[in-house]
């Protein structure tokens, strides 16, 4: 569920936007014809500050690409809280793994300032495959390189994490408590 209003209209054809996509990490390889044919699919939208574009646990259709202004990205600790990952701004991506596999939304995106998105959905994306074969396996394999890059700094932050608690004795103070309770079990 969206709060807050969201305007919603064609991508405009003028060199700022193509020059624009052109940047982008996913479109980076798409030029003339191919690059063409991608905007006619994307949709653009306006959000206020404090909009929610999607919240973890949804499903989703679409992927967003920001023009402007700045998204945070936050997931729900076991604990419900709500904890900010990542802001993002203008050149960045999120929900492309709503275009990939057909899971519940993995994070809530929220407007942190005025923001222009650019919206890819599944069904876009489905008939840019019918229409042009080569720009689809560009933009798959650019999501899949965003996504394994996303992976290995995940990967460095957890091992980052792990790090400073087995430094604080925190690791070796679980592991002692975990094995007092096994003990108190038999």
């Amino acid at each position: 569920m969206r709060c807050g209003s969201v305007l919603s209209m064609s991508v405009k054809r003028d060199p700022g936007v193509v020059t624009f996509l052109k940047s982008v990490p996913i479109f980076i390889d798409l030029t003339g014809p191919r690059l063409d044919n991608l905007i006619d699919f994307l949709e653009e939208q306006t959000w206020a500050p404090g909009d929610r574009v999607f919240s973890e646990g949804e499903f989703g259709r679409a992927m967003y690409v920001i023009r402007d202004g700045e998204i945070e990205v936050a997931r729900k600790s076991t604990r419900g809280n709500l904890v900010p990952i990542v802001r993002l701004g203008p050149g960045d991506t999120f929900g492309e793994m709503s275009l990939i596999e057909r899971q519940p939304r993995s994070a809530t995106c929220v407007v942190k300032k005025k923001t222009t998105t650019y919206v890819l959905t599944n069904v876009d994306l489905w008939n840019l495959y019918k229409s042009d074969h080569t720009a689809y396996i560009i933009i798959l394999q650019n999501i899949c390189h965003m996504l394994s890059r996303r992976l290995r700094k995940a990967d460095s932050r957890i091992v980052e994490f792990l790090d400073m608690l087995d430094e604080a004795g925190v690791a070796k103070k679980e592991e002692g408590a975990a094995k007092a309770r096994r003990k108190k079990r038999t």
